[in-house]
């Protein structure tokens, strides 16, 4: 069996005080498998749906296709983007997350070498986030709060699996990122979705 984790900097495993955690959800979903399931991390720290950032080679849109071409046949395509969406200079109100997440799973979607997909809406921003990083402010943290609705309904529309993040995991220190807890709660919950299918 063949699964795929895209994702940002919580894909990638940064921790809130800077550095990357070992044992990560993707490494925890690998070692758990062992052989039986092959696990591959795609976590690229800013990454968005189909907005900027100040760092190149962020938007999904844009390379997810070199991506998805590295692989010929994925059984489950788990995607969780989206906190980079709630900055200020990005998604500003519900339409415009929608819109970035549903031009990335149309193009998901039409790739012919993918079983299944796996929508995962992302951990809740700390309410007092514009404290803690100025890219975000207090609509930011609003945003992250509808988000589970709006991609829930979403992956509805693409027959998709959907799981909310925010029911197991949380932000650490920095408001934005897992805690050392919340990569093993996660990965608790996708052992149980990825033995399902």
């Amino acid at each position: 069996m063949e699964v795929v984790l895209y994702g940002d900097s919580n894909t990638y495993g940064l921790m809130p005080e800077g550095g990357r955690y070992e044992n990560r959800y993707p490494k925890i979903l690998s070692s758990y498998f062992d052989k039986k399931v092959n696990i591959y991390e795609e976590g690229l720290i800013g990454r968005t749906t189909i907005y900027k950032d100040y760092r190149p080679n962020r938007k999904a849109i844009d390379d997810i296709d070199i991506t998805l071409s590295k692989y010929k046949n994925i059984d489950l395509f788990v995607i969780m983007l989206g906190t980079n969406d709630y900055k200020i200079s990005n998604a500003r109100n519900a339409k415009e997350l929608k819109k970035g997440m549903n031009k990335l799973l149309t193009k998901i979607n039409s790739n012919k070498n993918i079983k299944k997909i796996l929508v995962i809406s992302p951990i809740l921003l700390s309410e007092n986030i514009s404290n803690l990083d100025k890219e975000f402010d207090y609509d930011s943290y609003l945003l992250s709060k509808e988000s589970s609705a709006i991609y829930k309904k979403l992956a509805n529309n693409y027959n998709a699996l959907f799981f909310d993040a925010k029911q197991v995991a949380k932000a650490g220190s920095d408001g934005e990122h897992f805690d050392e807890y919340s990569h093993q709660a996660l990965a608790n919950n996708l052992i149980k979705i990825i033995e399902s299918i």
